[in-house]
C-alpha cells in the first residue's frame, strides 16, 4: 500500500531540523579548536632540540622562541609575576630602566645547585627575548648573557636585556628562552614574566 502525500508530509515533520545559526556556530567552534591544536603542535615542534643546541659557536642564540598559545596576547590583568623558579636556579626581574634608545631589564639569577660538574651553572639565551603587551604590541631585545659566565650556588648574578621599543600599555609580559651550557647542559627553559610595569622615567 503506497503512502499518501499527507503521510509523507507527516514523516518529514518528524525529522530533526537544526537552526542555521546553530550549525554555523558549531562549525566555527570546530575550526577554532582545530586551529588551536595545530598551533600547539607547531609550538612544541619548534622548541629547541639537542642537535641544534650542541652545534659549535652561538647557534643556540638563533633557535626560534615561540610564544605559548595560551598567553600570546596578555590581558594586563592579574598579579605581577616577576620571578621564575626551577630546581636548578631562581630568575627574577630585578630592575627596569628607561634609556635614550629604549629600556633595559636587569635580570638576577641565583643558582640553587652547582650542577652536574660541581663547578656552577652556565646558560645561554635561546632565541630572541621579547615583550608583548595587552594592546598586541611587541618588541624584540638583546641580552648580554655570556655562555662563559658561571653562576655559583647562592651567589646572585645579573645580566641585562635591552629593548629598543617601548610598550604602549601600562604593563607588559616578557618571554625569555634559556638553555643550559654547563652544569645543566641541554636543559631548556621557557620563562614568562607577567604584568611587568612599563618604565616611564629616563634615569
Amino acid at each position: 500500500m503506497s503512502e499518501s502525500p499527507k503521510d509523507k508530509s507527516g514523516a518529514n515533520d518528524n525529522k530533526l531540523r537544526l537552526p542555521k545559526s546553530f550549525i554555523i556556530l558549531g562549525g566555527g567552534s570546530i575550526l577554532v579548536m582545530a586551529a588551536g591544536v595545530v598551533y600547539t603542535i607547531f609550538f612544541y615542534l619548534s622548541l629547541p632540540n639537542h642537535r641544534d643546541l650542541d652545534k659549535a659557536g652561538q647557534a643556540v642564540r638563533h633557535v626560534p622562541l615561540p610564544v605559548p598559545p595560551n598567553s600570546f596576547f596578555p590581558t594586563g590583568k592579574g598579579p605581577k609575576v616577576d620571578s621564575f623558579a626551577s630546581k636548578d636556579f631562581l630568575l627574577r626581574v630585578a630592575a627596569l630602566k628607561k634609556t635614550l634608545t629604549g629600556f633595559d631589564v636587569t635580570m638576577e639569577l641565583v643558582a640553587r645547585s652547582n650542577g652536574t660538574e660541581g663547578e656552577g651553572l652556565s646558560l645561554a639565551v635561546a632565541g630572541t627575548p621579547r615583550w608583548v603587551d595587552s594592546g598586541r604590541n611587541s618588541g624584540e631585545g638583546e641580552a648580554n648573557l655570556s655562555t662563559g659566565t658561571l653562576f655559583k650556588t647562592g651567589v646572585p648574578g645579573e645580566f641585562t636585556i635591552h629593548f629598543s621599543r617601548m610598550p604602549k600599555a601600562p604593563v607588559f609580559d616578557i618571554y625569555l628562552g634559556l638553555v643550559g651550557t654547563r652544569g645543566i647542559k641541554g636543559d631548556r627553559f621557557l620563562t614568562h614574566f607577567r604584568n611587568i610595569p612599563t618604565p616611564r622615567a629616563t634615569s
